[in-house]
């Protein structure tokens, strides 16, 4: 592991720890705009700039349990990355805890998933259902395709699509949330997670699910997305049921820094919900 930087109000102990923290700097098959193997340090740096106090959970984070890994080797190739990633979060799930991936493009989920097992929920402007792409079926634009051989396509849900290709269209998706469904009305979606959340869910954020206005620096930028208050209603629906979090596909290239400060105070609040609800 490398990475001198830490999340901040981390620990030094890992054996007391209850959630892990891990950068996993691969953006090896990046479309569009590339940079995403910076994003866990500048998201580790924008963490300093916060409060350890959540307002909203009434949780002091010095007290939480965080660790930080730090990041995993650079990879060239996705296959070499997902493996590492596999064996990392089995450990921290071996170990009873929670683990928190700071990507990285949105590859990197599918390690996690073939662990964890459980279902999940995406937050993202497109549906990465394809079956490869530019000959990669380990792409960032694949990884929910990849995600439903493991678990099933009506395991795992996406929030705030939208851009789909025609081959996707075609050939299905799973199940998903327009954006301008979610803006104009949040209560479908809150009802579905709801019942979606009858086991364990794993939370997957892709930031060009938020609109660009909300965090520019991302890989795909979209517009017309989501407002990222969208999370605390993720939180409320299923957050008991919650046994993993990443957050990716920021680029700090593009970034005015305000991407990586909103995906640090998204870890916190992620960190603090759960606490609470321990408690």
């Amino acid at each position: 592991m490398s990475s001198l930087l830490k999340f901040c109000d981390s620990s030094d102990n890992y054996d007391s720890s209850r959630y892990v923290i891990f950068g996993v700097p691969f953006d090896a098959t990046v479309s569009f705009r590339p940079g995403e193997k910076l994003a866990p340090n500048e998201i580790r740096k924008a963490s300093y700039n916060m409060e350890s106090y959540s307002l909203y959970s009434g949780v002091d984070l010095k007290n939480s349990g965080i660790y930080d890994l730090g990041d995993l080797d650079e990879h060239k190739r996705s296959e070499d990355m997902l493996e590492e990633v596999f064996s990392v979060v089995d450990k921290i799930v071996s170990d009873n805890k929670f683990p928190i991936m700071l990507g990285g493009e949105h590859s990197i989920t599918y390690g996690a998933i073939k662990r964890v097992r459980s279902k999940v929920i995406f937050i993202d402007a497109h549906s990465d259902f394809r079956d490869s792409y530019l000959g990669e079926k380990y792409s960032h634009a694949c990884v929910a395709r990849r995600v439903s051989e493991l678990i099933g396509r009506d395991n795992i849900v996406s929030i705030g699509v939208r851009s789909v290709s025609p081959e996707e269209i075609e050939i299905g998706t799973q199940r998903f949330f327009t954006s301008f469904d979610v803006n104009e009305d949040k209560n479908e979606v809150k009802e579905f997670l709801r019942s979606f959340a009858d086991s364990s869910v794993y939370l997957s954020i892709d930031f060009d699910g938020f609109d660009p206005a909300f965090a520019p620096g991302v890989g795909t930028p979209e517009p017309f997305g989501l407002n990222p208050m969208i999370i605390m209603d993720v939180l409320r629906s299923v957050g008991d049921k919650l046994v993993g979090l990443d957050l990716t596909e920021i680029t700090p290239l593009y970034d005015n820094g305000n991407t990586a400060i909103l995906a640090a105070r998204m870890v916190q609040e992620v960190v603090s919900f759960m606490e609470k609800n321990r408690k």
